[in-house]
């Protein structure tokens, strides 16, 4: 395997997927507001949200399609594909990292807007869940 497939692989591996997903939280909030003109509009936000979570799946979809991977790296991807599908709360739980990323937007500066405080909540409360109910799949899986 090539080392830049290791470090794609790894960045959806622990500790690493938890860090560029707190990272992305953190970004998101600057870029959103300079997209939607810094209005607060709960639509604007959540199309903005749901085109985020779109991107996060169509891209890697792309560039696994367009790059030449080797077939240990596409057999790690394809494990993973699988076990999103099999349980919900492998993709949930992702979502409580980009929602612990928005968090500090709730304590710093001018804080938190109706509709970002209503993203938020939903990423940290789902994506908690679903990470408590992975932590239950993941540790009764065979290793």
């Amino acid at each position: 395997m090539k080392h830049l497939e290791r470090v794609l692989i790894r960045l959806d591996s622990w500790p690493w997927m938890a860090v560029w997903r707190v990272a992305l939280g953190l970004a998101i909030l600057p870029v959103f507001r300079l997209l939607s003109g810094d209005r607060d509009s709960v639509w604007m936000f959540s199309a903005l949200f749901l085109g985020l979570l779109v991107a996060l799946r169509l891209v890697p979809l792309v560039l696994r399609r367009a790059l030449p991977f080797s077939s240990e790296a596409k057999a790690t991807w394809a494990e993973r594909r699988f076990l999103a599908k099999r349980h919900d709360s492998y993709q949930w739980q992702k979502l409580f990292w980009i929602g612990l990323g928005l968090l500090p937007y709730a304590l710093i500066g001018d804080g938190l807007r109706i509709s970002e405080m209503l993203v938020t909540l939903i990423c940290l409360l789902g994506g908690g869940a679903g990470l408590l109910l992975w932590r239950r799949v993941d540790a009764a899986q065979p290793q």
